[in-house]
């Protein structure tokens, strides 16, 4: 009888019985279903859990007898295969987590994957020198120098500035230049409604940035004019795995259509989401652009992109969240790539991704 591989997935868990953060405790249950239905045990643990004199780990389980379903926690044999899951940066860059994680990247090699967040604005230079994908990229520096805020609102009239270190389109400012020469900024984040204001000058919107954000924490980038669908901005979710045979493929395309009044597509801030083929023809045929060649471009970056920057980066990483955006001559852009994807509510295609993940453990606990 062949012996399946063992998944461990890491993350930072908490006491109660619902032991991790935010919407883990529900993805990680359907990870463990699937893998069970497919013939891998798997569970999750804790990085300060693993015992490397006993070759083992405290691990939780899911209990779905339970009356209410309960996480269990049991010891387990050092996984075969390990999701890297932490959920953010803070915690993964905590600076008792950093040894550990580069323990078992040594230990485990490619059998570790996706071993850290990717960096906004290496992952941008790393597109940048690259002949095949730069056309696709939106101008994008590191806000350094308030003269570079200058410069961009002078050329493009509208901006975006982006902490390197963020997600969810959290503490987003938005510059917009009025025609009488003022400039309209828009700060959206978590923790409250969107904060709006007027600038005589764009450098004095440097003093709203957040305490916690120096200016080099932040990027500006240029705004693209979105195609729209239904009169509304949008965007889409490009979702990249590695298959059963190590290989990257398209696992599905899912769209974001922007809430109104947000300067972002995110379903937080009132975004809503749509069927990816159906928005792209509406908008071909609305905005007058070819859907065709749409579709072209989104496979050149489907085959390209994930490869160059898993080269660049020398990890191994098993799947990559890409947001891309069209405007309206129906240009094909890259906005950013997200190395731990949040789970895509879409039922297709969230079962396909399962699927897909457990086929790539089971490819990686054969190497």
């Amino acid at each position: 009888m062949e012996i399946g591989p063992l998944l461990g997935i890491l993350t930072i868990s908490r006491p109660g019985t619902t032991p991790f953060v935010g919407g883990q405790n529900e993805s990680f249950t359907e990870i463990l279903e699937v893998a069970n239905e497919m013939r891998c045990a798997a569970f999750v643990f804790n990085p300060f859990e693993i015992d490397w004199s006993k070759k083992a780990v405290w691990g939780y389980r899911f209990n779905s007898k339970a009356n209410p379903g309960e996480w269990e926690r049991q010891i387990c044999p050092l996984p075969s295969v390990i999701y890297n899951r932490i959920p953010n940066r803070t915690l993964e860059n905590r600076e008792d987590i950093i040894p550990i994680l580069d323990t078992l990247k040594r230990k485990y090699g490619s059998r570790f994957f996706n071993p850290f967040f990717l960096d906004k604005w290496q992952t941008h230079r790393i597109l940048f020198n690259n002949d095949k994908t730069r056309a696709f990229l939106p101008e994008t520096h590191q806000l350094k120098d308030p003269a570079i805020l200058s410069d961009m609102m002078s050329r493009y009239l509208s901006v975006y500035l982006k902490p390197k270190a963020s997600s969810l389109g959290n503490d987003i400012f938005k510059i917009n230049m009025t025609g009488t020469k003022m400039f309209r900024f828009v700060h959206q984040t978590l923790a409250q409604a969107p904060r709006e204001g007027i600038m005589r000058d764009c450098r004095d919107i440097l003093r709203e940035l957040p305490e916690t954000g120096e200016e080099s924490g932040y990027l500006v980038q240029q705004a693209i004019p979105l195609a729209c669908f239904r009169n509304r901005p949008f965007d889409l979710r490009l979702l990249v795995q590695k298959d059963r045979n190590g290989k990257w493929r398209k696992t599905g395309t899912a769209a974001r259509i922007a809430g109104e009044g947000s300067i972002t597509t995110h379903i937080l801030y009132g975004g809503s989401r749509f069927h990816a083929d159906s928005v792209i023809r509406e908008a071909a045929q609305n905005h007058g652009f070819s859907y065709k060649k749409v579709q072209k471009e989104l496979k050149k970056i489907v085959f390209l992109f994930p490869r160059i920057i898993e080269y660049a980066y020398r990890q191994s990483f098993g799947e990559l969240e890409m947001d891309i955006g069209i405007d309206v001559k129906g240009k094909v852009w890259f906005f950013e790539a997200n190395s731990k994807p949040f789970r895509f509510d879409e039922k297709l295609l969230r079962a396909k991704s399962l699927v897909r993940l457990i086929q790539y453990v089971r490819f990686l606990d054969h190497m």
